[in-house]
């Protein structure tokens, strides 16, 4: 009981606060455009700032970490290839709804979320770290996608490239481990001015991923849905677990592996679907039936995960 109290008091307040901005949405009070230019605002400037004060200031070394990144790469470039032969039996209009969704994770927000309320500045470090390396992996993948399955745009290579070098959440991460490489040193009032900014960026997020939610989407959604949602929710978090055993990782490190596996499908698989012509309803109904859903398998995953390494 006292580990799924643990368990839920790490994802309580994430989907509570993902409630609340449903609500304020509903009653007219958080408008579209407000949703909007706040998502950009977390974007590009304070989930970049977050990101960069907790790996500059982390107590870990990245050499100590090596371990949690492969196995969130690996597990990661595992799930991929499965979740494309998943989507085989699919029209393939369908195809590239289901695979974004059932791989694809909100790392940046809820990932982040639920790792810094397990965890601490430590978890979220980390949690930030796999990010960054499981991302380049995700874009690697909508490069595939585009070229199988657009009816629209075909990206190229070099397009790849420049969306990496010029992603703000990468370029944060890169600069900070760059700092802490050449033993920079921040003075107080610039790193107190980052901890303001970094303070909003998750409360703020989720209440703009709450206020996006529709939720009447929900009675629409069909088996395939589910399927991909079944896929991200249970496959994922056990392939990523499989390697993190496999490594040996301590606790905290399977935890915020976990975290980061069981999040929810991410909302740009949404905008990926629209972007190559696919099922955009499908992959919406994806993004609100594994918001939903990831509460109770998270929560589940967490309190097992107590259980065995305590």
């Amino acid at each position: 009981m006292e580990t799924l109290s643990f368990a839920l008091s790490v994802t309580g307040p994430i989907f509570l606060t993902l409630i609340i901005g449903y609500w304020l949405a509903g009653i007219g009070l958080l408008r579209e455009s407000f949703v909007d230019d706040a998502s950009r605002l977390v974007f590009l400037v304070t989930l970049p700032v977050l990101l960069f004060i907790k790996i500059f200031t982390a107590d870990a070394e990245l050499g100590q970490q090596l371990p949690l990144l492969a196995a969130g790469f690996l597990g990661t470039l595992v799930t991929i290839p499965l979740a494309w032969g998943a989507a085989r039996p699919l029209a393939t209009g369908d195809r590239s709804a289901f695979i974004q969704g059932a791989f694809r994770g909100n790392l940046g927000i809820i990932g982040l979320a639920w790792a810094a309320n397990a965890y601490g500045s430590s978890g979220l470090a980390q949690a930030a770290l796999v990010m960054a390396v499981v991302t380049i992996l995700y874009n690697l993948t909508a490069v595939a996608l585009f070229a199988v399955y657009s009816q629209k745009v075909k990206f190229s290579w070099g397009r790849l490239g420049r969306d990496i070098a010029q992603n703000p959440l990468i370029i944060a991460i890169v600069l900070a481990l760059l700092g802490r490489q050449f033993g920079l040193r921040l003075p107080d009032i610039l790193l107190q001015t980052g901890n303001y900014l970094a303070s909003v960026t998750l409360p703020l997020a989720l209440l703009c991923i709450g206020a996006s939610l529709d939720l009447s989407l929900l009675r629409r959604s069909s088996l395939t849905a589910f399927g991909a949602v079944a896929f991200k929710l249970l496959a994922v978090p056990v392939v990523l677990l499989a390697f993190g055993w496999l490594f040996g990782l301590d606790a905290q490190s399977m935890g915020v592996l976990l975290l980061l596996a069981a999040a929810p499908s991410a909302t740009v698989s949404f905008i990926m679907a629209r972007a190559m012509g696919g099922n955009s309803q499908l992959a919406a109904n994806i993004v609100a039936l594994s918001t939903l859903f990831s509460i109770v398998t998270a929560s589940l995953g967490l309190a097992l995960l107590e259980v065995i390494y305590r």
